[in-house]
């Protein structure tokens, strides 16, 4: 959290965020922080948790709407799709109780995010095995998401978003075949006829 001023650092905003955070908490007693309130809100909650937009801002066409603008219409989007479509609440409680639900209660946790495997030490070393839902299972060739989109092969070249590969992904519907951030599959649409954003280069 000391780590300034590089790529990737998220130090400014936890800085600047956690005294506001307790500020709002000491005004409004009546809002949910979650998970550190508990994993499911009562209906009807006003609920503040951690997101991160990069595991759906793919998903939607960009539509004209600049980076900070296409993140906020992303997260309100899933959150809409998600709650009518039941999946809202298997997000709110990703996993059984265990070392990481008592870790994720104190330490919070980011929502859609869930743990494939436990931490192979302390259970507060939570970095290194929090991924996106199903990650390593999604970047399996062969993987075919919710949207008909199939894996092809890894590419050995860098995608655009932090640390990762380009895949190749072929839609079952209309055969396109474009490039995708490993992060990205299990939720990507396919940039031709399922109005997906635009895929990598795979070459």
């Amino acid at each position: 959290m000391f780590h300034f001023d590089v790529q990737g650092s998220v130090a400014k905003s936890t800085h600047a965020g956690i005294p506001w955070l307790r500020r709002i908490r000491a005004a409004r007693p009546e809002l949910y922080f979650w998970p550190l309130d508990g994993w499911s809100p009562l209906l009807g909650t006003s609920v503040i948790a951690e997101v991160y937009p990069r595991l759906w801002s793919t998903a939607y066409p960009v539509a004209g709407r600049n980076p900070d603008q296409h993140d906020a219409y992303s997260v309100a989007r899933w959150l809409q799709e998600a709650d009518l479509d039941g999946s809202l609440q298997r997000a709110l409680r990703p996993f059984e109780s265990g070392p990481i639900d008592t870790t994720a209660r104190v330490e919070r946790w980011i929502l859609d995010v869930e743990t494939s495997e436990p931490p192979k030490s302390s259970p507060r070393k939570l970095g290194p095995a929090m991924v996106p839902r199903s990650a390593r299972e999604t970047t399996r060739t062969g993987y075919l998401n919710r949207n008909g989109q199939e894996v092809i092969q890894r590419r050995d070249l860098p995608g655009n978003d932090h640390n990762q590969k380009v895949y190749v992904l072929r839609c079952r519907q209309c055969a396109a075949v474009y490039g995708a951030n490993g992060s990205d599959i299990f939720q990507r649409r396919c940039p031709k006829c399922g109005g997906g954003s635009k895929g990598l280069v795979t070459h």
